[in-house]
């Protein structure tokens, strides 16, 4: 909420709307785009043993659902355990990281309404809520891409916005392992966090585009245990995203389900709202300001526990 392009696209922007010298040359850069990617390569983890699979899969749970200003806190304070050298890049990992929630934090009620809403329409979807989550954001990914650059995954495929250097995907592993452990009490090895990346690039190499023969064939050996494949709901269309039902262009109004209030936000409101609120959020994250930054993000995560 949302998925890999619509989040890399949020990141160039925000990039972009940083104040000076904060990300400074071409891999801190990479470091905030990839942290901009915030723990979902964590859900991806698959070539490892099955405790740390179930580590890796949990961790990303859990930094979706709980305490996420202690972890925000916590990666902020975890630069400076850092060796001065990766300290620079450190601070961009951990900006980017900022920017994920922050659309995150936004965009939750605008796909959650959406989900809902299918999944008690059809009878036949009451057990298939991830898969429509999925399906939403897709679409919205390939509306994204084309509206913003004229592009399809053809040219922009998803698995590159996980560039990185080792020694990005060494400083974010280092930050996740301590936000792990100081925020939930787990031990994720910090390498970890680049077996992920190979994973979640392994993944979009395999299911995109939608329909090719190798992603048909492991969304077929996914429906051998449940009814709808996931990993196709995740893949991308290769066409142009002309048109976007779930992006809601027309405005049609709807209930955000954290906070009771009719709106008529479409997703490129959602979008851009977001971006006129980074460089506000950024000067309260820098600040150190808990309670602030609580404030600036919690409204839009329905039950999640933010202390």
């Amino acid at each position: 909420m949302p998925a890999i392009i619509t989040h890399h696209l949020f990141g160039e922007d925000a990039s972009r709307r940083l104040p000076a010298g904060l990300v400074f040359g071409e891999e801190e850069l990479l470091a905030f785009l990839l942290a901009n990617q915030g723990p979902d390569p964590y859900y991806f983890c698959f070539s490892a043993t099955p405790i740390a699979i179930q580590a890796c899969h949990a961790f990303a749970a859990q930094m979706h659902e709980d305490h996420v200003v202690d972890a925000l806190m916590a990666a902020r304070e975890s630069v400076s355990h850092l060796p001065q050298e990766d300290q620079g890049l450190g601070k961009a990992f951990v900006l980017g990281l900022l920017a994920h929630y922050l659309l995150d934090s936004e965009a939750h009620a605008f796909i959650q309404v959406q989900e809902d809403a299918i999944c008690s329409a059809d009878p036949d979807l009451a057990d298939a809520h991830d898969q429509v989550h999925a399906l939403i954001e897709s679409e919205l990914d390939t509306w994204m891409l084309w509206s913003a650059r004229q592009q399809t995954i053809a040219d922009a495929p998803a698995h590159a916005d996980l560039k990185r250097t080792k020694r990005v995907s060494r400083v974010g592993g280092t930050i996740f392992s301590q936000v792990a452990w100081q925020v939930f009490g787990m031990t994720i090895n910090p390498e970890r966090y680049e077996g992920c990346l190979r994973d979640y690039e392994i993944v979009y190499r395999a299911i995109d585009p939608t329909g090719n023969p190798r992603g048909r064939m492991i969304a077929g050996a996914e429906q051998l245990g449940t009814r709808y494949s996931l990993l196709d709901a995740l893949s991308h269309a290769a066409e142009a995203g002309e048109d976007c039902p779930s992006a809601n262009l027309g405005c049609r109004p709807w209930v955000d389900p954290s906070t009771g209030e009719q709106r008529m936000d479409s997703f490129p409101d959602v979008f851009y709202n977001s971006l006129d609120k980074w460089s506000e959020l950024v000067e309260v994250f820098i600040g150190g300001d808990r309670e602030a930054l609580a404030s600036a993000i919690k409204r839009r995560y329905d039950g999640m526990t933010l202390a």
